[in-house]
């Protein structure tokens, strides 16, 4: 049995649950395959120069352009492009079209597959003929909600769309339904049961059989470290109270930073450490409180010891699936705090995991930190680290992935 893993890059949420989920099929002697556009890894496990993208890679500026230009003429709008352009990085996080350059139909660990399994997509696969040409069964994993709502990627962007770009959407979301119809042998993966239920609730995908499977993280090597001898290390003052707080960027108004800080100022008698990791600058002033801008960290090695310094993670998002932090801060023994959203909210267990803030308000996220404060001993590292292995597990998950692959096979 051949399966080749397909999303957009290996970087990224979606690109760094994909390849974990690769490693652990490869462990337990599936022939497991990694295609993106930045990586490609063969069935023999060998890491590959792919030159069917790199001849002909356009920017994505372009690509959305050309594209949208097509849309644009069905839907008859006959909207300046630039301002559109404008909109799109001001007002929303990100728009994707179905359309892409590369006919992945006709890559060779493609062709040699029994199951294409696809994640985050976007970019990387031409809808229209895609599904129309390759005849292979396929599995889904749904990272974000892009599959289901068109152009976006979240419910909140959709909302706060204008009515010109809804009629887009609509025509974005005719030219969906058409190539998802010549899908014939399906199976949709969620990492949570709320997107689960989401998906189930759209009729794009809902004709197919559903499975919720989650995210896999490496648990040899997110482990538990000696905390006090790395905040020597790091010169962190061992009897502060440190948050961490970890994003692509910390200026991502879904992940919540403004939340947090809002929420940290009115935390008047704790002395605070803030760890933020991401592309950004922090503006605080407050004498009991103390941030350190660790900026993007791509060393796995330094991240892991980031985990290990904190005393709890913070998720402070708006809108949210199942994100990897989560899984990382479990894994090495780091307790959290977030919101009542999406599928946080199934693993961010009271007194067990962590604490769920209720509903997106910064005085909720304040009581929780206290909260947390005053009982973070009550919290045992060894146990967040068995849910940990209980729940992601590079075992437990591959073996539900194969289940699933072999009921499309035989």
């Amino acid at each position: 049995m051949k399966v080749v893993h397909v999303t957009y890059s290996s970087k990224g949420g979606a690109g760094i649950a994909a390849k974990r989920l690769h490693y652990a099929l490869k462990k337990e002697g599936v022939q497991s395959a990694f295609l993106s556009t930045n990586l490609t890894i063969n069935y023999d496990n060998e890491i590959k120069t792919d030159i069917f993208f790199s001849y002909k890679k356009p920017s994505i500026l372009k690509r959305f352009f050309l594209r949208l230009k097509i849309i644009l003429s069905l839907t008859k709008k006959q909207k300046n492009l630039n301002d559109f352009n404008c909109v799109e990085k001001k007002d929303f996080e990100m728009l994707s079209l179905p359309f892409s350059e590369f006919k992945l139909h006709k890559h060779q660990l493609v062709k040699e597959a029994d199951i294409v399994h696809l994640h985050w997509v976007s970019g990387i696969i031409d809808y229209p003929t895609f599904f129309k040409k390759c005849k292979k069964p396929v599995v889904w994993t749904l990272h974000d909600m892009n599959p289901l709502l068109g152009l976006f990627h979240y419910q909140n962007d959709m909302k706060k769309a204008s009515e010109e770009l809804l009629e887009i959407n609509n025509e974005v979301l005719k030219i969906y339904k058409r190539s998802i119809h010549n899908i014939k042998k399906a199976i949709v993966v969620t990492p949570s049961q709320w997107l689960l239920n989401e998906s189930l609730n759209y009729s794009l995908l809902n004709k197919f059989q559903h499975k919720h499977i989650s995210n896999t993280i490496d648990i040899n090597t997110f482990k538990i470290f000696n905390k006090k001898e790395l905040r020597v290390k790091y010169n962190i003052n061992n009897k502060r109270f440190v948050l961490l707080f970890v994003s692509e960027s910390i200026d991502n108004y879904r992940k919540g930073f403004d939340i947090l800080l809002e929420a940290i100022s009115n935390v008047k008698d704790i002395e605070l450490t803030v760890l933020a990791i991401g592309n950004g600058e922090v503006h605080i002033k407050q004498k009991n409180i103390n941030v350190i801008e660790l900026g993007k960290i791509t060393s796995q090695e330094k991240i892991i010891e980031v985990y290990n310094l904190a005393d709890v993670f913070l998720l402070p998002s708006r809108e949210d699936n199942l994100p990897n932090v989560i899984l990382e801060s479990y894994s090495c023994g780091l307790p959290a705090i977030s919101f009542n959203i999406g599928g946080v909210k199934e693993h961010v267990l009271n007194n067990i995991t962590g604490i769920n803030a209720g509903q997106i308000a910064s005085q909720m996220l304040t009581e929780a930190i206290i909260k947390m404060h005053n009982q973070i001993n009550n919290y045992s590292s060894e146990a967040i680290r068995n849910y940990a292995k209980e729940n992601f597990s590079f075992g437990n998950q591959s073996s539900k992935y194969i289940e699933v692959y072999k009921s499309l096979l035989y």
